[in-house]
C-alpha cells in the first residue's frame, strides 16, 4: 500500500530542512518512563531490552592493543618520561612532513578514518562550519571508498565555497599496522555522530590523538560508542560533548588555541636522531606544541599503558565476575524478575531542584536513574557483606560488575556515562 501522501509530503520536507542545514536534531526525546504509551509498554525499560544487562565498570568495548601495538617498546626502556614525550613529537613531525610536505608548521589537521557512509549531511555541515571558522586548518579523510571523494568535493564547494572545500583532504587507506601509527600525525579525530566510530576511535586513542565524540542519539548504541571509551582513558570529560554547537565550539577551541614552539639540540651521542640534524650546524629542530588538544594528548599517550581502556586482562576479569554471578543466579533459581527490584520507596539522594528544573525529561530521567543506582550501591556496599562482592547484583536485575581495584567504580561509571 502507497503511503500517505501528505506523509511523503512531510518527509520531503524533512530532508530537504536538513540538507539546508536547518533541522534541529533531538537529543534523546524518547523517555521510557514518560512516554511508555508508545511503546506499549506503561513505564519501566522493558521496551529496549528483555534481557538483564551485565554492566561493565569502565566499558564494554575489549581491544588487545596493549599487545598488539607495540612500535615504541624500546624508546620506553631507554627513555626517560621527558625524553619519550620529546621522541613522540618527532615521529609525529616527522610523519606529517612525510604524508603532508605542503602544509605549513601552524596548520591544524583534524581527521576522521571512517568508512565515508558514516558522514550524515548534517554532520558534514558541521565540519565545514569548523574549517570556515578555522582558516589554517583541514580536515583529513580516507578516500573509503575512492568514489566518495568527487562526491564531498562538490558538495564542500557547493555549501562553503572552494577555499573551504580545498581544505577537505584525503589519502588512501593504509594496512592496519601503519594506519595505527600514522593516527598521531593529526592533531584531533572529528568522530562522526549517527554511528561512532568504534575500533578506528580505540586506534586513534592508543595512538595519543584526541577524539571528538557527541553522543548524539541517547538510545541508539552505535552513537554512543566513543563516548564509551574516551570516558574508560579517564579523558572523558575533555573529549565527549552534548550537543551540535558544543561540538563545533570545542573543536574550534582546541584549534584556534594551539601553538607551537621550536627547540634546538644536538642528537645524543650513540641514538640515532628521529629528526635528521641540519647538515651544516648539527643541531636537531624539534617542533614542540602546546594548547588544550595538545595537553589531552599527553595524558593519554603517557598513561595509555596503565589506562583502563588498554588492560584487557582487567576486562577479562571483570567480565568473569559478571559471568559467575549470571551463573550462579541461574543455579540458585533467583535469576527471576523481582517485582520490587525497581521499587523507589526509599528516597534516592534529590539533585539540586535548580539544576533539575533547567534539564529536559530525558536528562531528568538519567539523574534520577543514577542517584538511584548510587543509593543502591552505596547501600549494598555500607555492609561487610556487600564490601566482599565482585559485583552489584539486585535480585531479578541487572549486574554491575565493581572493578577489582577502584573502591565504588560502579557509581563513577553511571555518573560519567549517563552525564551523556
Amino acid at each position: 500500500m502507497d503511503a500517505d501522501p501528505g506523509a511523503r509530503a512531510a518527509g520531503r520536507a524533512a530532508r530537504q530542512r536538513e540538507w539546508a542545514g536547518e533541522l534541529a536534531w533531538d537529543f534523546g526525546e524518547l523517555d521510557p518512563e514518560e512516554d511508555g504509551a508508545h511503546t506499549g509498554e506503561a513505564g519501566g525499560d522493558g521496551w529496549v531490552y528483555t534481557e538483564r544487562m551485565i554492566y561493565m565498570p569502565h566499558t564494554y568495548f575489549v581491544n588487545d592493543h596493549r599487545q598488539g601495538f607495540r612500535e615504541d617498546d624500546e624508546l620506553r626502556e631507554l627513555q626517560s618520561a621527558e625524553e619519550l614525550w620529546l621522541a613522540e613529537q618527532d615521529a609525529r613531525y616527522k610523519m606529517r612532513r612525510e604524508l603532508f610536505p605542503q602544509l605549513g608548521d601552524d596548520v591544524f589537521i583534524f581527521a576522521n578514518f571512517n568508512q565515508l557512509y558514516k558522514i550524515d549531511p548534517t554532520l558534514f555541515r558541521l565540519w565545514l562550519r569548523i574549517l570556515e571558522r578555522v582558516p589554517a586548518a583541514i580536515i583529513w579523510l580516507l578516500r573509503f571508498p575512492a568514489a566518495g571523494e568527487e562526491h564531498l568535493h562538490r558538495v564542500a564547494t557547493e555549501w562553503a565555497g572552494a577555499d573551504v572545500a580545498r581544505r577537505v583532504v584525503f589519502t588512501d587507506v593504509a594496512p592496519k599496522h601503519m594506519h595505527i601509527k600514522r593516527g598521531r600525525i593529526a592533531d584531533a579525530f572529528l568522530d562522526t555522530t549517527e554511528c561512532n566510530a568504534h575500533t578506528t576511535a580505540v586506534d586513534i586513542l592508543w595512538s595519543g590523538t584526541p577524539v571528538l565524540t557527541w553522543p548524539r542519539h541517547e538510545h541508539k548504541l552505535c552513537s554512543r560508542v566513543a563516548a564509551s571509551v574516551a570516558c574508560a582513558t579517564g579523558q572523558g570529560r575533555a573529549m565527549v560533548v552534548g550537543s551540535a554547537d558544543e561540538y563545533v565550539e570545542r573543536a574550534v577551541e582546541w584549534a584556534t588555541a594551539a601553538r607551537h614552539e621550536y627547540t634546538y639540540d644536538c642528537p645524543p651521542p650513540g641514538r640515532a636522531p628521529i629528526l635528521a640534524p641540519d647538515p651544516h650546524t648539527g643541531y636537531v629542530k624539534h617542533r614542540i606544541c602546546h594548547g588544550p588538544a595538545m595537553d589531552i594528548r599527553l595524558q593519554l599517550f603517557m598513561a595509555r599503558d596503565c589506562s583502563r581502556l588498554f588492560d584487557t586482562r582487567r576486562w577479562t576479569r571483570n567480565l568473569e565476575r559478571g559471568y559467575a554471578e549470571a551463573w550462579r543466579r541461574w543455579v540458585a533459581g533467583d535469576d527471576e524478575p523481582d517485582d520490587d527490584c525497581d521499587d523507589d520507596s526509599a528516597p534516592a539522594p534529590e539533585p539540586d531542584p535548580a539544576a533539575v528544573r533547567a534539564l529536559g525529561p530525558p536528562d531528568r530521567r538519567k539523574t534520577r536513574w543514577s542517584l538511584r543506582i548510587e543509593r543502591r550501591i552505596a547501600d549494598a556496599l555500607a555492609t561487610p557483606a556487600g564490601r566482599q562482592r565482585a559485583v552489584y547484583a539486585p535480585p531479578g536485575g541487572s549486574i554491575w560488575v565493581l572493578d577489582e581495584d577502584d573502591a565504588m567504580p560502579s557509581q563513577a561509571w553511571v555518573r560519567e556515562m549517563l552525564a551523556w
